[in-house]
Protein backbone atom coordinates (compact mmCIF):
# COMPACT_ATOMS: atom_id res chain seq x y z
CA UNK A 1 0.00 0.00 0.00
CA UNK A 2 2.82 2.24 0.71
CA UNK A 3 4.88 1.83 -2.94
CA UNK A 4 1.19 2.71 -4.68
CA UNK A 5 0.88 6.18 -2.34
CA UNK A 6 4.52 6.92 -2.92
CA UNK A 7 3.76 6.11 -6.84
CA UNK A 8 0.82 8.10 -6.66
CA UNK A 9 2.53 10.68 -5.21
CA UNK A 10 5.29 10.46 -7.53
CA UNK A 11 2.72 10.44 -10.28
CA UNK A 12 1.15 13.63 -9.20
CA UNK A 13 4.78 15.44 -8.71
CA UNK A 14 5.47 14.39 -12.14
CA UNK A 15 2.22 15.87 -13.52
CA UNK A 16 2.54 19.15 -11.57
CA UNK A 17 6.23 19.37 -12.61
CA UNK A 18 5.15 19.13 -16.27
CA UNK A 19 1.94 21.27 -16.58
CA UNK A 20 4.42 24.14 -15.07
CA UNK A 21 6.99 23.63 -17.10
CA UNK A 22 4.69 23.74 -19.84
CA UNK A 23 3.27 26.61 -19.02
CA UNK A 24 6.79 28.26 -18.63
CA UNK A 25 8.14 26.85 -21.74
CA UNK A 26 4.74 28.43 -23.13
CA UNK A 27 5.58 31.96 -21.53
CA UNK A 28 9.24 32.05 -23.07
CA UNK A 29 7.85 31.11 -26.21
CA UNK A 30 5.08 33.90 -26.28
CA UNK A 31 7.73 36.84 -24.69
CA UNK A 32 10.08 35.00 -27.70
CA UNK A 33 7.71 35.77 -30.36
CA UNK A 34 6.50 38.85 -28.79
CA UNK A 35 10.49 39.87 -28.96
CA UNK A 36 10.76 39.00 -32.74
CA UNK A 37 7.66 40.75 -33.59
CA UNK A 38 9.43 43.65 -32.13
CA UNK A 39 13.22 43.25 -33.70
CA UNK A 40 10.82 42.62 -37.40
CA UNK A 41 8.91 45.71 -36.61
CA UNK A 42 11.59 47.40 -35.64
CA UNK A 43 13.84 46.56 -38.44
CA UNK A 44 10.57 47.42 -41.03
CA UNK A 45 10.65 50.84 -39.26
CA UNK A 46 14.08 51.34 -39.84
CA UNK A 47 13.92 49.88 -43.71
CA UNK A 48 10.72 52.55 -44.06
CA UNK A 49 12.55 55.26 -42.42
CA UNK A 50 15.56 55.03 -44.71
CA UNK A 51 13.50 54.80 -47.89
CA UNK A 52 11.42 57.79 -46.64
CA UNK A 53 14.57 59.58 -46.19
CA UNK A 54 16.37 58.83 -49.23
CA UNK A 55 13.29 59.70 -51.17
CA UNK A 56 13.08 63.31 -49.57
CA UNK A 57 17.02 63.87 -50.53
CA UNK A 58 16.57 62.71 -53.49
CA UNK A 59 13.25 65.17 -54.00
CA UNK A 60 15.56 68.22 -52.23
CA UNK A 61 18.18 67.60 -54.41
CA UNK A 62 16.03 68.20 -57.44
CA UNK A 63 14.38 71.20 -56.12
CA UNK A 64 10.90 68.98 -56.36
CA UNK A 65 9.46 69.63 -53.08
CA UNK A 66 6.49 70.62 -51.25
CA UNK A 67 3.94 70.60 -49.23
CA UNK A 68 4.75 68.42 -45.90
CA UNK A 69 7.35 65.19 -45.51
CA UNK A 70 4.06 63.31 -45.52
CA UNK A 71 2.74 65.02 -48.09
CA UNK A 72 5.47 64.02 -50.29
CA UNK A 73 5.58 60.66 -49.48
CA UNK A 74 1.59 60.48 -50.09
CA UNK A 75 2.17 61.68 -53.08
CA UNK A 76 4.67 59.27 -54.13
CA UNK A 77 2.41 56.92 -52.94
CA UNK A 78 -0.61 57.71 -55.10
CA UNK A 79 1.13 57.94 -58.04
CA UNK A 80 2.14 54.18 -57.51
CA UNK A 81 -1.87 53.76 -56.87
CA UNK A 82 -2.83 55.67 -59.89
CA UNK A 83 -0.30 53.46 -62.17
CA UNK A 84 -1.27 49.83 -60.18
CA UNK A 85 -5.08 51.09 -61.54
CA UNK A 86 -3.92 51.12 -65.29
CA UNK A 87 -3.58 54.76 -64.95
CA UNK A 88 -1.06 56.03 -67.59
CA UNK A 89 1.65 57.48 -67.18
CA UNK A 90 0.86 61.00 -68.37
CA UNK A 91 -2.38 61.47 -66.33
CA UNK A 92 -0.75 60.19 -63.41
CA UNK A 93 1.74 62.93 -63.57
CA UNK A 94 -1.16 65.38 -64.38
CA UNK A 95 -3.00 64.02 -61.24
CA UNK A 96 0.13 64.83 -59.06
CA UNK A 97 0.78 67.98 -60.57
CA UNK A 98 -2.50 69.06 -59.57
CA UNK A 99 -2.71 67.53 -56.19
CA UNK A 100 0.50 68.79 -55.34
CA UNK A 101 1.07 72.24 -57.08
CA UNK A 102 4.51 70.80 -58.91
CA UNK A 103 4.94 71.71 -62.58
CA UNK A 104 4.57 68.49 -64.65
CA UNK A 105 8.48 68.31 -65.02
CA UNK A 106 8.11 68.68 -60.67
CA UNK A 107 5.92 66.27 -60.71
CA UNK A 108 7.51 63.47 -63.30
CA UNK A 109 10.86 64.17 -60.99
CA UNK A 110 8.28 62.95 -57.79
CA UNK A 111 7.36 59.83 -59.91
CA UNK A 112 10.79 58.84 -61.27
CA UNK A 113 11.78 59.10 -57.73
CA UNK A 114 9.22 57.70 -55.76
CA UNK A 115 7.94 54.74 -58.14
CA UNK A 116 10.92 52.68 -57.78
CA UNK A 117 11.11 52.81 -54.00
CA UNK A 118 7.63 52.47 -53.27
CA UNK A 119 6.04 50.24 -56.05
CA UNK A 120 8.64 48.58 -58.01
CA UNK A 121 6.12 46.59 -59.53
CA UNK A 122 5.25 49.80 -61.62
CA UNK A 123 9.01 50.96 -62.95
CA UNK A 124 8.68 49.72 -65.90
CA UNK A 125 6.03 51.92 -66.37
CA UNK A 126 8.69 54.77 -66.50
CA UNK A 127 10.47 53.71 -69.62
CA UNK A 128 11.37 56.67 -71.82
CA UNK A 129 9.94 59.04 -69.32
Amino acid sequence: MKKLVALIAFLGTVLFVGACSSEDVQNATDQARSSAEQLVDNASTAAGDVKDNGYIQALESQNATFGSREDQIAAAQTACDELSNGTSLNDTVTKISEETGLDESKSRTLINIGVPLYCTSNSAKLAGN
